[in-house]
């Protein structure tokens, strides 16, 4: 249903090469869906984020923390001052850590343990740094986050309560953002 394809040169690669990155000319790889397959999707299972797995990079094991199947709330004033016959909120704060970076992490974390690893880096300003520490502990990754100066102290409270190992870099987040590609770099996480 996917293919990895290089954002450079097009290449399309079997599976990530060890950096993510295309080993004919270096860059990023991306995932591709194939829309036709898609559109044949029956979905089954469980509400929740696997239950669309046919959506999604392909992994071994799906690891999840009760992520994904979270309600839509109708509203009903803001669609008529809008002009529109309805209007829906997803409400994301169901999800494990109250955000919906629950969903990537649970795909991060599944990816991680299929290729082995035991330490995950990323670069954050809050959401996905707390998702990624609470998926780490529950399944015993290490995980490292570098923030920015301006990060949200809610979310780096939930950090530390996961007990990731958190390094501050920058003053924004891009900052941060080197700084984590270089410990990937240097570490293979």
């Amino acid at each position: 249903m996917m293919i990895l394809k290089c954002l450079v040169c097009e290449h399309v690669a079997e599976d990530f090469s060890e950096n993510f990155r295309c080993i004919k000319c270096g860059g990023l790889l991306e995932y591709v869906l194939n829309l036709e397959e898609i559109r044949l999707s029956k979905f089954a299972g469980p509400f929740s984020f696997w239950r669309y797995r046919s959506f999604l990079p392909e992994v071994k094991e799906c690891l999840s923390l009760g992520e994904g199947g979270t309600p839509l709330h109708k509203a009903k004033r803001l669609a008529n001052q809008v002009g529109v016959d309805s209007l829906y909120f997803k409400d994301e704060t169901r999800n494990p850590t109250n955000s919906f970076r629950d969903r990537c992490a649970a795909l991060m974390i599944s990816h991680a343990f299929d290729v082995g690893s035991d330490s995950i880096v990323c670069a954050t300003n809050g959401n996905l740094g707390a998702s990624l520490a609470a998926y780490s502990a529950k399944f015993g990754l290490s995980c490292h986050v570098i923030v920015p100066k301006n990060v949200d102290l809610g979310k780096l409270a939930q950090m530390m309560i996961y007990d990731a190992i958190i390094e501050e870099c920058g003053e924004i987040v891009d900052d941060s953002l080197v700084k984590a590609e270089e410990i990937a770099k240097e570490t293979g996480w």
